[in-house]
């Protein structure tokens, strides 16, 4: 119980730095070597990920 909570919180953060991140660029404020070297790390996780197969599926 504890544990799903945790990774739907997990979740839920990162979606908000990915709006956070968004809105940045919007207002055209500056975005860290950090941030960008993380986007570009969750943007390839979540191409590899829509490549595979769900586990249902295998």
């Amino acid at each position: 119980m504890l544990l799903r909570k945790y990774r739907e919180n997990k979740e839920a953060l990162k979606q908000i730095g990915r709006e956070a991140l968004a809105e940045s660029r919007r207002m055209g404020l500056t975005i860290s070597a950090k941030d960008r070297q993380n986007e570009a790390k969750d943007r390839a996780k979540r191409e590899r990920n829509k490549d595979r197969a769900p586990a249902t599926v295998r």
